[in-house]
Protein backbone atom coordinates (compact mmCIF):
# COMPACT_ATOMS: atom_id res chain seq x y z
CA UNK A 1 0.00 0.00 0.00
CA UNK A 2 2.87 2.35 0.87
CA UNK A 3 4.54 1.74 -2.50
CA UNK A 4 1.25 2.36 -4.30
CA UNK A 5 0.86 5.66 -2.41
CA UNK A 6 4.39 6.71 -3.34
CA UNK A 7 3.70 5.91 -6.99
CA UNK A 8 0.49 7.95 -6.84
CA UNK A 9 2.30 10.95 -5.33
CA UNK A 10 5.08 10.64 -7.90
CA UNK A 11 2.51 10.55 -10.68
CA UNK A 12 0.79 13.68 -9.35
CA UNK A 13 4.16 15.49 -9.25
CA UNK A 14 4.94 14.50 -12.83
CA UNK A 15 1.48 15.64 -13.94
CA UNK A 16 1.83 18.93 -12.07
CA UNK A 17 5.22 19.58 -13.61
CA UNK A 18 3.94 18.75 -17.05
CA UNK A 19 0.85 20.93 -16.73
CA UNK A 20 2.90 23.87 -15.36
CA UNK A 21 5.46 23.55 -18.13
CA UNK A 22 2.89 23.17 -20.90
CA UNK A 23 1.36 26.47 -19.90
CA UNK A 24 4.84 27.99 -20.12
CA UNK A 25 5.68 27.07 -23.71
CA UNK A 26 7.01 23.55 -23.24
CA UNK A 27 9.67 24.29 -20.62
CA UNK A 28 9.53 21.42 -18.15
CA UNK A 29 10.57 22.36 -14.64
CA UNK A 30 11.54 19.99 -11.87
CA UNK A 31 11.66 23.07 -9.63
CA UNK A 32 9.47 26.02 -10.54
CA UNK A 33 10.96 29.55 -10.66
CA UNK A 34 10.95 31.20 -7.26
CA UNK A 35 12.40 34.42 -5.81
CA UNK A 36 14.84 33.86 -2.94
CA UNK A 37 16.13 36.58 -0.64
CA UNK A 38 19.91 36.85 -0.74
CA UNK A 39 21.14 35.10 2.43
CA UNK A 40 24.14 37.47 2.39
CA UNK A 41 22.81 40.63 4.06
CA UNK A 42 25.81 42.74 2.96
CA UNK A 43 24.13 43.47 -0.42
CA UNK A 44 20.48 44.25 0.48
CA UNK A 45 19.28 45.30 -2.99
CA UNK A 46 19.83 41.85 -4.52
CA UNK A 47 17.93 38.58 -4.68
CA UNK A 48 18.08 35.27 -6.54
CA UNK A 49 15.73 33.46 -8.87
CA UNK A 50 16.13 29.71 -8.72
CA UNK A 51 14.61 26.94 -10.81
CA UNK A 52 15.51 23.55 -12.27
CA UNK A 53 14.60 22.29 -15.75
CA UNK A 54 14.37 18.80 -17.21
CA UNK A 55 16.31 19.70 -20.35
CA UNK A 56 19.49 21.71 -20.79
CA UNK A 57 19.21 25.30 -21.97
CA UNK A 58 21.62 27.95 -23.23
CA UNK A 59 20.67 31.30 -21.68
CA UNK A 60 18.17 32.89 -19.35
CA UNK A 61 17.07 36.53 -19.43
CA UNK A 62 15.27 38.48 -16.72
CA UNK A 63 13.31 41.66 -17.23
CA UNK A 64 12.82 43.64 -14.02
CA UNK A 65 10.05 46.21 -14.33
CA UNK A 66 9.01 49.08 -12.09
CA UNK A 67 7.34 52.40 -12.75
CA UNK A 68 9.27 54.17 -15.50
CA UNK A 69 12.29 51.88 -15.51
CA UNK A 70 13.28 48.45 -16.88
CA UNK A 71 16.40 46.39 -16.15
CA UNK A 72 17.40 43.57 -18.52
CA UNK A 73 19.80 40.92 -17.20
CA UNK A 74 21.12 37.89 -19.08
CA UNK A 75 23.12 34.87 -17.93
CA UNK A 76 24.47 31.71 -19.48
CA UNK A 77 23.04 28.66 -17.74
CA UNK A 78 26.60 27.76 -16.74
CA UNK A 79 26.70 30.92 -14.58
CA UNK A 80 24.00 29.67 -12.24
CA UNK A 81 25.07 29.59 -8.60
CA UNK A 82 23.82 27.23 -5.91
CA UNK A 83 21.23 29.83 -4.86
CA UNK A 84 20.23 30.56 -8.47
CA UNK A 85 20.71 33.57 -10.75
CA UNK A 86 21.48 36.92 -9.13
CA UNK A 87 19.10 39.83 -9.72
CA UNK A 88 20.51 43.30 -9.08
CA UNK A 89 20.44 46.98 -10.12
CA UNK A 90 17.09 47.52 -8.41
CA UNK A 91 16.15 50.76 -6.66
CA UNK A 92 15.42 50.67 -2.92
CA UNK A 93 11.88 50.49 -1.53
CA UNK A 94 10.46 49.46 -4.92
CA UNK A 95 8.32 46.57 -6.13
CA UNK A 96 9.58 44.79 -9.24
CA UNK A 97 7.69 42.46 -11.55
CA UNK A 98 10.06 39.90 -13.02
CA UNK A 99 9.65 38.23 -16.43
CA UNK A 100 11.74 35.25 -17.52
CA UNK A 101 12.87 34.26 -21.02
CA UNK A 102 14.78 31.03 -21.62
CA UNK A 103 16.84 30.36 -24.76
CA UNK A 104 17.29 26.72 -25.76
CA UNK A 105 20.25 25.10 -27.50
CA UNK A 106 18.67 25.87 -30.91
CA UNK A 107 18.48 29.59 -29.99
CA UNK A 108 14.69 29.44 -29.73
CA UNK A 109 13.41 31.84 -27.06
CA UNK A 110 10.68 30.76 -24.63
CA UNK A 111 8.86 33.50 -22.72
CA UNK A 112 7.25 32.37 -19.49
CA UNK A 113 3.77 33.75 -19.11
CA UNK A 114 3.68 34.30 -15.37
CA UNK A 115 5.61 37.00 -13.52
CA UNK A 116 7.36 36.93 -10.18
CA UNK A 117 7.51 39.84 -7.74
CA UNK A 118 10.27 41.20 -5.49
CA UNK A 119 10.11 44.15 -3.08
CA UNK A 120 13.44 45.81 -2.33
CA UNK A 121 14.15 47.17 1.17
CA UNK A 122 14.58 50.84 2.03
CA UNK A 123 17.99 52.46 2.36
CA UNK A 124 19.30 52.82 5.92
CA UNK A 125 17.67 55.79 7.65
CA UNK A 126 20.55 56.68 9.96
CA UNK A 127 22.82 59.52 8.83
CA UNK A 128 25.71 57.35 10.04
CA UNK A 129 24.86 54.59 7.57
CA UNK A 130 24.18 56.27 4.23
CA UNK A 131 24.83 59.66 2.59
CA UNK A 132 22.55 61.95 0.63
CA UNK A 133 23.19 61.64 -3.12
CA UNK A 134 22.19 64.55 -5.36
CA UNK A 135 22.61 65.14 -9.08
CA UNK A 136 23.28 68.87 -9.21
CA UNK A 137 24.02 69.19 -12.92
CA UNK A 138 23.22 67.10 -15.98
CA UNK A 139 23.48 68.04 -19.64
CA UNK A 140 23.23 64.39 -20.63
CA UNK A 141 20.31 62.79 -22.42
CA UNK A 142 21.33 59.15 -22.48
CA UNK A 143 18.70 56.61 -23.39
CA UNK A 144 20.75 53.79 -21.88
CA UNK A 145 21.55 53.69 -18.19
CA UNK A 146 25.06 54.66 -17.09
CA UNK A 147 26.46 53.04 -13.96
CA UNK A 148 28.90 54.65 -11.52
CA UNK A 149 30.71 52.45 -8.97
CA UNK A 150 32.09 54.40 -6.01
CA UNK A 151 32.96 53.98 -2.32
CA UNK A 152 31.33 56.36 0.17
CA UNK A 153 33.61 56.80 3.19
CA UNK A 154 32.11 58.02 6.44
CA UNK A 155 34.14 60.95 7.72
CA UNK A 156 33.61 62.38 11.19
CA UNK A 157 35.79 65.33 12.34
CA UNK A 158 38.60 64.56 14.77
CA UNK A 159 36.93 66.70 17.44
CA UNK A 160 34.08 64.17 17.79
CA UNK A 161 34.62 61.38 20.39
CA UNK A 162 35.47 57.99 18.83
CA UNK A 163 35.83 59.62 15.40
CA UNK A 164 38.72 57.39 14.29
CA UNK A 165 36.90 54.20 15.30
CA UNK A 166 33.66 55.27 13.60
CA UNK A 167 35.53 56.18 10.43
CA UNK A 168 37.74 53.13 10.04
CA UNK A 169 35.02 50.55 10.79
CA UNK A 170 32.72 51.71 7.97
CA UNK A 171 33.27 50.31 4.48
CA UNK A 172 30.92 50.67 1.52
CA UNK A 173 30.74 50.22 -2.23
CA UNK A 174 27.74 51.52 -4.17
CA UNK A 175 26.37 51.81 -7.70
CA UNK A 176 24.19 54.68 -8.90
CA UNK A 177 22.88 55.62 -12.33
CA UNK A 178 23.16 59.03 -13.99
CA UNK A 179 19.97 60.12 -12.22
CA UNK A 180 21.52 59.40 -8.82
CA UNK A 181 19.33 56.37 -8.09
CA UNK A 182 21.04 53.91 -5.75
CA UNK A 183 20.92 50.53 -7.53
CA UNK A 184 23.28 48.39 -5.45
CA UNK A 185 25.39 48.73 -2.34
CA UNK A 186 27.64 46.61 -0.16
CA UNK A 187 28.58 47.10 3.50
CA UNK A 188 31.60 45.80 5.36
CA UNK A 189 33.29 46.57 8.67
CA UNK A 190 36.55 48.14 7.46
CA UNK A 191 37.09 51.30 5.43
CA UNK A 192 37.63 50.64 1.72
CA UNK A 193 40.30 52.36 -0.36
CA UNK A 194 41.02 50.97 -3.83
CA UNK A 195 38.37 48.98 -5.71
CA UNK A 196 38.14 47.57 -9.23
CA UNK A 197 35.77 45.67 -11.48
CA UNK A 198 37.80 42.61 -12.51
CA UNK A 199 37.86 41.05 -16.01
CA UNK A 200 35.98 37.99 -14.67
CA UNK A 201 33.07 40.18 -13.52
CA UNK A 202 33.92 40.08 -9.81
CA UNK A 203 34.88 43.02 -7.61
CA UNK A 204 38.21 43.58 -5.90
CA UNK A 205 38.74 45.96 -3.01
CA UNK A 206 41.26 46.79 -0.29
CA UNK A 207 40.45 47.57 3.34
CA UNK A 208 42.15 49.72 5.95
CA UNK A 209 43.01 46.60 7.98
CA UNK A 210 45.39 45.36 5.24
CA UNK A 211 43.13 42.91 3.42
CA UNK A 212 42.49 42.43 -0.29
CA UNK A 213 39.14 40.88 -1.15
CA UNK A 214 37.71 39.45 -4.35
CA UNK A 215 33.93 38.99 -4.20
CA UNK A 216 30.89 38.62 -6.43
CA UNK A 217 28.02 41.12 -6.59
CA UNK A 218 26.01 39.04 -4.13
CA UNK A 219 28.64 39.88 -1.50
CA UNK A 220 30.18 36.39 -1.43
CA UNK A 221 33.94 36.24 -1.00
CA UNK A 222 35.82 34.42 -3.75
CA UNK A 223 39.38 35.06 -2.49
CA UNK A 224 41.01 37.00 0.35
CA UNK A 225 44.61 37.89 1.16
CA UNK A 226 46.05 39.70 4.16
CA UNK A 227 49.39 41.18 5.21
CA UNK A 228 50.64 38.65 7.74
CA UNK A 229 52.44 41.24 9.92
CA UNK A 230 49.49 43.63 10.18
CA UNK A 231 48.58 44.93 13.68
CA UNK A 232 45.21 43.13 13.58
CA UNK A 233 46.84 39.68 13.36
CA UNK A 234 45.53 36.69 11.46
CA UNK A 235 42.54 37.08 9.12
CA UNK A 236 40.17 34.13 8.99
CA UNK A 237 39.72 32.33 5.66
CA UNK A 238 42.36 34.51 3.99
CA UNK A 239 45.71 33.71 2.37
CA UNK A 240 48.71 35.18 4.24
CA UNK A 241 51.22 37.32 2.35
CA UNK A 242 54.63 38.20 3.79
CA UNK A 243 54.01 41.93 4.23
CA UNK A 244 53.62 44.49 7.00
CA UNK A 245 50.63 46.24 5.42
CA UNK A 246 48.50 46.53 2.32
CA UNK A 247 47.44 50.11 1.71
CA UNK A 248 45.74 52.35 -0.83
CA UNK A 249 46.06 50.43 -4.10
CA UNK A 250 46.32 46.97 -5.66
CA UNK A 251 46.35 45.94 -9.33
CA UNK A 252 45.64 42.59 -10.96
CA UNK A 253 48.37 41.70 -13.46
CA UNK A 254 47.86 39.80 -16.76
CA UNK A 255 49.70 36.79 -15.26
CA UNK A 256 47.18 36.54 -12.42
CA UNK A 257 49.51 37.99 -9.79
CA UNK A 258 48.80 41.17 -7.86
CA UNK A 259 50.93 44.28 -7.54
CA UNK A 260 50.28 46.06 -4.26
CA UNK A 261 51.53 48.88 -2.07
CA UNK A 262 53.00 47.75 1.24
CA UNK A 263 55.39 49.27 3.79
CA UNK A 264 58.35 48.73 6.09
CA UNK A 265 59.56 50.55 9.21
CA UNK A 266 63.16 51.65 9.63
CA UNK A 267 64.63 53.48 12.60
CA UNK A 268 66.63 56.48 11.45
CA UNK A 269 69.03 58.49 13.59
CA UNK A 270 69.01 62.28 13.65
CA UNK A 271 65.70 62.54 11.81
CA UNK A 272 63.23 65.40 11.55
CA UNK A 273 60.75 66.19 14.31
CA UNK A 274 59.01 69.04 12.47
CA UNK A 275 57.97 69.99 8.94
CA UNK A 276 57.59 73.67 9.88
CA UNK A 277 60.84 74.39 11.69
CA UNK A 278 64.02 73.27 9.91
CA UNK A 279 66.05 73.94 13.05
CA UNK A 280 63.85 71.92 15.39
CA UNK A 281 65.83 69.36 17.43
CA UNK A 282 66.23 66.03 15.67
CA UNK A 283 66.00 62.54 17.16
CA UNK A 284 65.92 58.84 16.33
CA UNK A 285 62.58 58.18 14.60
CA UNK A 286 60.57 55.19 13.45
CA UNK A 287 59.88 56.00 9.81
CA UNK A 288 57.42 54.25 7.48
CA UNK A 289 58.49 53.84 3.86
CA UNK A 290 56.70 52.18 0.97
CA UNK A 291 57.45 48.76 -0.47
CA UNK A 292 56.03 47.61 -3.80
CA UNK A 293 55.17 43.90 -3.72
CA UNK A 294 54.10 41.41 -6.37
CA UNK A 295 52.54 38.20 -5.06
CA UNK A 296 50.98 35.11 -6.61
CA UNK A 297 47.39 33.91 -6.03
CA UNK A 298 48.87 31.51 -3.46
CA UNK A 299 50.39 34.44 -1.53
CA UNK A 300 54.04 33.96 -2.52
CA UNK A 301 55.96 37.24 -2.83
CA UNK A 302 58.06 37.24 -6.01
CA UNK A 303 59.09 40.91 -6.20
CA UNK A 304 59.89 43.71 -3.74
CA UNK A 305 61.01 47.27 -4.41
CA UNK A 306 61.87 49.30 -1.31
CA UNK A 307 61.70 53.08 -1.44
CA UNK A 308 64.26 53.42 1.35
CA UNK A 309 66.85 51.88 -1.00
CA UNK A 310 66.16 54.18 -3.95
CA UNK A 311 64.84 57.54 -2.69
CA UNK A 312 66.42 60.18 -0.39
CA UNK A 313 64.96 59.80 3.11
CA UNK A 314 65.86 63.41 3.95
CA UNK A 315 63.33 64.60 1.36
CA UNK A 316 60.07 64.97 3.29
CA UNK A 317 56.71 66.51 2.45
CA UNK A 318 53.94 68.23 4.32
CA UNK A 319 51.87 65.81 6.49
CA UNK A 320 54.86 63.63 7.41
CA UNK A 321 53.82 64.17 11.04
CA UNK A 322 50.06 63.82 10.50
CA UNK A 323 49.83 60.58 12.60
CA UNK A 324 48.59 58.66 9.55
CA UNK A 325 50.17 55.37 10.60
CA UNK A 326 49.49 55.90 14.30
CA UNK A 327 45.76 55.84 13.50
CA UNK A 328 46.35 52.51 11.76
CA UNK A 329 48.00 50.69 14.62
CA UNK A 330 51.64 51.84 14.46
CA UNK A 331 52.26 54.11 17.47
CA UNK A 332 55.19 56.49 17.19
CA UNK A 333 55.71 55.84 13.46
CA UNK A 334 55.91 58.81 11.10
CA UNK A 335 54.93 58.78 7.43
CA UNK A 336 57.71 59.51 4.94
CA UNK A 337 56.91 58.56 1.32
CA UNK A 338 53.14 57.87 1.41
CA UNK A 339 52.50 56.14 -1.91
CA UNK A 340 48.85 56.02 -2.90
CA UNK A 341 48.76 54.43 -6.38
CA UNK A 342 50.53 51.69 -8.31
CA UNK A 343 50.10 51.51 -12.11
CA UNK A 344 51.38 48.36 -13.84
CA UNK A 345 53.02 48.80 -17.26
CA UNK A 346 53.28 45.12 -18.25
CA UNK A 347 54.35 45.78 -21.86
CA UNK A 348 57.46 47.54 -20.51
CA UNK A 349 57.98 45.30 -17.45
CA UNK A 350 57.67 48.46 -15.39
CA UNK A 351 55.25 50.29 -13.12
CA UNK A 352 54.44 53.81 -12.03
CA UNK A 353 54.23 54.66 -8.32
CA UNK A 354 52.54 57.81 -7.05
CA UNK A 355 53.89 59.38 -3.82
CA UNK A 356 51.56 61.93 -2.22
CA UNK A 357 53.89 63.45 0.36
CA UNK A 358 56.78 63.54 -2.10
CA UNK A 359 54.50 65.16 -4.73
CA UNK A 360 56.17 62.76 -7.12
CA UNK A 361 55.37 60.07 -9.67
CA UNK A 362 58.18 57.60 -10.26
CA UNK A 363 58.48 55.07 -13.07
CA UNK A 364 60.30 51.94 -11.94
CA UNK A 365 62.03 49.58 -14.38
CA UNK A 366 61.18 46.21 -12.92
CA UNK A 367 63.81 44.31 -14.93
CA UNK A 368 66.65 46.52 -13.71
CA UNK A 369 65.03 47.23 -10.33
CA UNK A 370 65.82 50.93 -10.72
CA UNK A 371 64.15 54.27 -11.38
CA UNK A 372 63.50 55.22 -15.03
CA UNK A 373 62.21 58.75 -14.41
CA UNK A 374 60.78 61.10 -11.78
CA UNK A 375 57.89 63.49 -12.41
CA UNK A 376 58.21 65.93 -9.49
CA UNK A 377 59.32 69.27 -8.16
CA UNK A 378 63.11 69.06 -8.66
CA UNK A 379 64.58 70.02 -5.27
CA UNK A 380 65.91 67.57 -2.70
CA UNK A 381 66.51 64.52 -4.91
CA UNK A 382 70.28 64.37 -4.57
CA UNK A 383 73.00 64.24 -7.21
CA UNK A 384 72.52 60.58 -8.11
CA UNK A 385 68.91 61.14 -9.27
CA UNK A 386 69.31 64.41 -11.19
CA UNK A 387 69.40 62.63 -14.55
CA UNK A 388 66.10 60.89 -13.72
CA UNK A 389 64.12 64.12 -13.29
CA UNK A 390 61.75 65.12 -16.07
CA UNK A 391 61.89 68.76 -17.12
CA UNK A 392 58.58 70.15 -15.85
CA UNK A 393 57.57 73.79 -16.43
CA UNK A 394 56.98 75.67 -13.18
CA UNK A 395 53.28 76.11 -13.89
CA UNK A 396 53.04 72.35 -14.29
CA UNK A 397 54.17 71.29 -10.83
CA UNK A 398 51.83 68.89 -9.05
CA UNK A 399 51.22 68.81 -5.30
CA UNK A 400 49.93 65.85 -3.24
CA UNK A 401 48.38 64.29 -6.36
CA UNK A 402 46.40 61.04 -6.72
CA UNK A 403 45.46 58.31 -9.19
CA UNK A 404 47.78 58.69 -12.18
CA UNK A 405 47.31 56.48 -15.21
CA UNK A 406 48.11 56.52 -18.90
CA UNK A 407 45.36 57.37 -21.37
CA UNK A 408 44.61 55.50 -24.59
CA UNK A 409 46.95 57.87 -26.46
CA UNK A 410 49.79 57.39 -23.97
CA UNK A 411 49.46 60.64 -22.03
CA UNK A 412 49.70 60.80 -18.25
CA UNK A 413 46.51 61.97 -16.53
CA UNK A 414 45.98 62.36 -12.77
CA UNK A 415 44.15 64.28 -10.05
CA UNK A 416 46.18 67.21 -8.77
CA UNK A 417 45.00 67.92 -5.22
CA UNK A 418 47.27 70.97 -5.43
CA UNK A 419 47.78 71.07 -1.64
CA UNK A 420 50.34 73.32 0.05
CA UNK A 421 52.14 74.27 -3.19
CA UNK A 422 55.40 73.91 -1.30
CA UNK A 423 57.72 71.48 0.44
CA UNK A 424 59.02 71.75 3.99
CA UNK A 425 60.40 74.16 5.03
CA UNK A 426 59.05 76.59 2.51
CA UNK A 427 56.02 78.80 3.14
CA UNK A 428 52.82 77.21 1.91
CA UNK A 429 50.41 78.90 -0.47
CA UNK A 430 47.15 80.21 0.98
CA UNK A 431 44.65 77.37 1.22
CA UNK A 432 41.90 79.25 -0.66
CA UNK A 433 44.23 79.77 -3.62
CA UNK A 434 44.88 76.07 -4.24
CA UNK A 435 41.94 74.61 -6.20
CA UNK A 436 42.07 70.93 -7.16
CA UNK A 437 41.68 69.64 -10.71
CA UNK A 438 42.44 66.85 -13.17
CA UNK A 439 45.41 67.39 -15.49
CA UNK A 440 46.97 65.63 -18.47
CA UNK A 441 50.57 65.68 -19.72
CA UNK A 442 52.43 64.34 -22.74
CA UNK A 443 55.78 62.86 -21.73
CA UNK A 444 58.77 62.55 -24.04
CA UNK A 445 60.88 59.96 -22.25
CA UNK A 446 63.86 60.34 -24.61
CA UNK A 447 64.14 64.10 -24.19
CA UNK A 448 62.98 64.02 -20.54
CA UNK A 449 60.38 66.71 -21.24
CA UNK A 450 56.68 67.07 -20.44
CA UNK A 451 53.97 69.17 -22.07
CA UNK A 452 50.70 70.10 -20.44
CA UNK A 453 47.88 69.00 -22.76
CA UNK A 454 44.66 69.51 -20.81
CA UNK A 455 43.18 70.28 -17.41
CA UNK A 456 39.74 70.55 -15.84
CA UNK A 457 40.25 74.01 -14.34
CA UNK A 458 37.05 76.03 -14.43
CA UNK A 459 35.72 79.39 -13.28
CA UNK A 460 36.25 80.32 -9.63
CA UNK A 461 32.67 79.77 -8.45
CA UNK A 462 32.84 76.12 -9.49
CA UNK A 463 36.36 75.43 -8.20
CA UNK A 464 36.87 73.31 -5.07
CA UNK A 465 39.68 72.24 -2.75
CA UNK A 466 40.27 68.53 -2.22
CA UNK A 467 42.50 67.80 0.75
CA UNK A 468 42.91 64.08 0.01
CA UNK A 469 42.15 61.26 -2.40
CA UNK A 470 40.63 61.67 -5.88
CA UNK A 471 40.49 59.67 -9.10
CA UNK A 472 40.40 60.40 -12.83
CA UNK A 473 39.27 58.12 -15.65
CA UNK A 474 39.01 58.48 -19.39
CA UNK A 475 35.55 57.57 -20.74
CA UNK A 476 35.99 55.53 -23.89
CA UNK A 477 32.38 55.89 -25.03
CA UNK A 478 32.44 59.67 -25.47
CA UNK A 479 36.00 60.88 -24.81
CA UNK A 480 34.99 62.78 -21.67
CA UNK A 481 36.82 62.58 -18.34
CA UNK A 482 35.25 61.40 -15.07
CA UNK A 483 36.75 63.08 -12.00
CA UNK A 484 36.22 62.02 -8.39
CA UNK A 485 37.13 64.81 -5.97
CA UNK A 486 38.08 62.77 -2.89
CA UNK A 487 37.70 64.81 0.32
CA UNK A 488 36.42 68.35 -0.23
CA UNK A 489 36.69 71.17 2.28
CA UNK A 490 33.44 72.81 3.30
CA UNK A 491 32.90 76.28 1.86
CA UNK A 492 30.95 77.19 5.00
CA UNK A 493 34.15 77.04 7.07
CA UNK A 494 36.81 77.88 4.51
CA UNK A 495 37.69 81.21 6.14
CA UNK A 496 38.41 79.43 9.44
CA UNK A 497 40.66 76.79 7.91
CA UNK A 498 44.38 76.47 7.47
CA UNK A 499 46.33 73.52 6.09
CA UNK A 500 46.97 72.42 9.65
CA UNK A 501 43.56 72.69 11.35
CA UNK A 502 41.25 71.52 8.54
CA UNK A 503 40.73 68.10 10.18
CA UNK A 504 38.35 69.71 12.67
CA UNK A 505 35.82 70.72 10.02
CA UNK A 506 33.20 68.84 7.96
CA UNK A 507 34.03 67.41 4.55
CA UNK A 508 31.98 66.36 1.55
CA UNK A 509 32.64 65.04 -1.93
CA UNK A 510 31.45 64.91 -5.52
CA UNK A 511 32.00 63.37 -8.95
CA UNK A 512 32.04 65.40 -12.16
CA UNK A 513 32.12 64.46 -15.82
CA UNK A 514 34.05 66.97 -17.93
CA UNK A 515 34.34 67.41 -21.66
CA UNK A 516 37.88 66.75 -22.87
CA UNK A 517 38.02 70.26 -24.34
CA UNK A 518 39.75 73.54 -23.55
CA UNK A 519 38.19 75.03 -21.59
CA UNK A 520 36.62 71.99 -19.97
CA UNK A 521 32.87 71.97 -19.40
CA UNK A 522 30.97 70.18 -16.64
CA UNK A 523 28.31 67.96 -18.22
CA UNK A 524 27.32 65.98 -15.11
CA UNK A 525 27.79 66.44 -11.38
CA UNK A 526 26.90 64.21 -8.43
CA UNK A 527 27.31 65.40 -4.84
CA UNK A 528 27.65 63.07 -1.86
CA UNK A 529 26.53 64.97 1.22
CA UNK A 530 25.41 64.64 4.84
CA UNK A 531 21.74 63.85 5.36
CA UNK A 532 21.16 67.12 7.25
CA UNK A 533 22.70 70.59 7.15
CA UNK A 534 23.98 70.51 10.74
CA UNK A 535 25.23 66.93 10.67
CA UNK A 536 28.71 66.15 11.94
CA UNK A 537 28.81 63.13 9.62
CA UNK A 538 30.61 63.98 6.40
CA UNK A 539 31.32 61.80 3.36
CA UNK A 540 34.36 61.40 1.14
CA UNK A 541 35.36 59.11 -1.74
CA UNK A 542 38.54 57.24 -2.59
CA UNK A 543 37.34 56.88 -6.17
CA UNK A 544 34.53 56.57 -8.70
CA UNK A 545 34.44 54.65 -12.00
CA UNK A 546 32.01 54.27 -14.88
CA UNK A 547 31.39 50.53 -15.26
CA UNK A 548 29.65 48.07 -17.55
CA UNK A 549 28.41 44.77 -16.16
CA UNK A 550 28.48 41.57 -18.20
CA UNK A 551 24.98 40.60 -17.15
CA UNK A 552 23.33 43.88 -18.22
CA UNK A 553 21.77 43.84 -21.70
Amino acid sequence: MKNELNLLVFGILILATSLWSCSKQNIQFTKEPVVINNPNSSTPLTCYINFETVDKYKKVSFQLKESGRVVNLEYDFSEKKEQGFLLMLMRPDTEYSISIEITDTKNIKHNLNNQLVFQTPMLPKSELEFPKISITKSLKNNKSEELILFNPRRRIPVTVPRANELNKTFGMLAIVNQKGDVLWYYRTDSRISDFDLLPNGNLSYMTQDSKIVEMDFAGNFVNQWYAVKRPEGKAENAIPVDALTFHHDVSLLPNGNRLVLSTEIRELDNYYTSELDKNAPRKRQKVMGDVIIEFTPEGEVIHRWKCFDHMPVERIGYETFSRYWERRGFPGVIDWSHANAIVPLPDENAYLVNFRYQSAMIKVNKSKNEIDWIFAEPTGWGKDLQDKLLDIPKDGLNWHQHAPHFTSNGNLIFFNNNNYNARPFETTAELRKCPSYAVEYKINEQNRTVERIWDSKIKDEDSVISIAMGRVSELQENGNVLVCFGALLSEDHINEMTWFNRGRFPQWTMVREFTHTTPAEIVWEMRVLPRSNNSKVGWTLFGADRIKLFCVK
